[in-house]
């Protein structure tokens, strides 16, 4: 795994892979063997914004669900970095490529997903954290949420710094994992998301803004949202020139970064 601050030629980034300018850039592609730019016709998914010509990376045996694309996860590399040696949460891991971006970022980090029961899930999880060493940073949590979030502050008396939700994006799940995870953030925190494309998921950052967090949108190729709150920053981002950014009607009362 090659940690940077710049791109340079050891680490191979294609012309699609975009990283916002000023980030700290991290590659730890070769902790994910089964990582692979996937096809967006194997998506059904109608939020998907499939004109952004972006890399959109899957695993290779689940080529229909894909991963934060690279300058989503740089996002939460970032924004991990200023929480480095605090508490953070995860709802939803997939294969674990976010959770890898989080825990190198520095973050102790708990990650909720019902998919960890299942062996296979499970143990190429914590391989590819194990490949990345950052598995003694990561507690794997097999479980539903919201459930399990209430149940895992109250086994480990913990309140988290950073929160990213990116579980259930279905009808209200979003919404209650962000009524749940609010009251147990620190004063001093602030919850990502991702897939705002969805007016469902969205419900969880206009929760928040309605609580009175602050907010920012992400101009990604899934959009992705901050909420903040007390002594804490969002990182900034600049969104990639190259596209023609257009924001969904249900966002249009966010402030977008870098614009």
């Amino acid at each position: 795994m090659t940690k940077t601050n710049e791109v340079v030629p050891n680490i191979s980034l294609s012309s699609w892979d975009y990283i916002s300018p000023g980030f700290e850039i991290v590659h730890p592609d070769s902790s994910f063997p089964n990582m692979i730019i996937g096809d967006l016709n194997n998506c059904y998914w109608s939020y998907l914004r499939r004109e952004i010509p972006h890399n959109w990376y899957v695993d290779k045996d689940e080529p229909f669900i894909g991963f934060l694309n690279r300058d989503e996860t740089h996002i939460l590399y970032n924004t991990a970095l200023k929480f480095a040696g605090k508490k953070a949460l995860e709802i939803g891991c997939l294969r674990g490529w976010s959770a890898c971006h989080l825990a190198l970022g520095g973050v102790e980090l708990d990650v909720i997903d019902p998919a960890l029961a299942r062996e296979d899930v499970y143990e190429s999880v914590s391989t590819s954290l194990r490949l990345a060493d950052v598995i003694d940073s990561v507690n794997l949590v097999a479980g539903y949420s919201p459930q399990k979030v209430e149940e895992l502050a109250k086994q480990l008396q913990r309140k988290w710094s950073l929160i990213f939700i990116d579980g259930d994006h279905e009808a209200q799940a979003p919404l209650n994992d962000t009524i749940v995870c609010e009251p147990l953030a620190e004063d001093d925190a602030l919850i990502l998301f991702h897939d705002l494309t969805s007016p469902d998921v969205a419900q969880g950052l206009d929760y928040l803004k309605e609580k009175g967090w602050n907010t920012i949108i992400y101009q990604t190729m899934q959009i992705m949202g901050a909420a903040w709150r007390g002594n804490v920053e969002p990182v900034k981002h600049q969104p990639d020139p190259k596209v023609n950014w257009n924001l969904p009607k249900h966002l249009e009362g966010y402030s977008v970064s870098g614009l």
